[in-house]
């Protein structure tokens, strides 16, 4: 008898484990709407893609990222306010769009781009990212990753800059206010551009030169229309990748590990790929 009393307790435990299993919630799948405002031609594209598609390959399809290239979704200069509101799920943008919102990210602006050493950009990577992530969940989002610039330069429509006094009375798309403040400072004009308008600004005439890295202006065909470019060795305006905090709240903790621990990973492989490709373009 007792014998059979636990063995019809041990079926009925068995069949309200297999109810309550049935009866709970899954997670719901999440697909952030993300606004990458450069080209799927462009340089920093395929990196863009593969993080995307390893972000629903590490949930298992629980998260998804929907790339919208060429500011399709929205433009640059919209996009902050839109992934703070809500309107879009996530995007990326240089730090200059970030840091009117978020000051303590303005020192990155010039500081934060590829040394020529790997080892010092994966440190660097390291201990910026950790601070960042706190800085932007204070403001609503939640950051992916952060990317260092590549090469900086100067295209003209002019003559190439080659002095300090070459600069005088240029107007010139700056990509910031770090930017800005130093073409004055040479004598330059300063002027803000959403990157999506450069190519019509730049031929129009409405910009004499733009200070832009050089796989955007490789992409966005700027060379077209600046065929006079300097090359300064040096890098600014970095890009950070980020999601509304709000729907990243729904995604589980376990599937958020996942996908910050790729995203690291893969920002500082991509990082060291961007040395090599530098020194051989140099």
């Amino acid at each position: 008898m007792t014998f059979a009393i636990h063995r019809g307790m041990s079926r009925l435990l068995g069949a309200a484990a297999i109810v309550a299993g049935l009866a709970a919630p899954a997670q719901a799948q999440q697909t952030f709407e993300f606004a990458v405002w450069y080209s799927d031609r462009d340089y920093y594209a395929p990196m863009t893609t593969k993080w995307a598609q390893q972000v629903e390959q590490v949930t298992e399809g629980r998260v998804k990222m929907k790339l919208h290239y060429s500011g399709s979704l929205v433009p640059a200069k919209d996009t902050v306010a839109a992934v703070r509101n809500g309107s879009v799920g996530g995007g990326t943008t240089s730090i200059s769009f970030l840091a009117g919102i978020v000051r303590e990210l303005s020192y990155m602006e010039p500081f934060f781009w590829i040394p020529a050493e790997a080892k010092a950009g994966q440190d660097m990577m390291d201990k910026l990212t950790p601070p960042s992530r706190a800085l932007m969940e204070q403001r609503g989002m939640a950051l992916m990753f952060g990317l260092p610039s590549s090469g900086l330069i100067t295209a003209c429509r002019g003559p190439h800059i080659k002095t300090v006094a070459d600069w005088k009375g240029k107007k010139v798309r700056a990509a910031g206010r770090w930017q800005g403040e130093q073409l004055t400072a040479v004598g330059a004009s300063p002027v803000a551009i959403d990157p999506g308008e450069l190519y019509i600004a730049v031929q129009n005439g409405t910009v004499d030169c733009t200070m832009f890295l050089a796989n955007l202006a490789l992409s966005g065909k700027i060379y077209e229309v600046a065929k006079n470019i300097t090359y300064w060795n040096d890098g600014a305006n970095s890009s950070f990748y980020y999601v509304n905090l709000d729907q990243w709240k729904k995604v589980s903790s376990a599937d958020q590990k996942k996908i910050l621990d790729m995203s690291d990973k893969l920002a500082k492989d991509w990082a060291i790929e961007q040395i090599s490709m530098q020194q051989t373009a140099a």
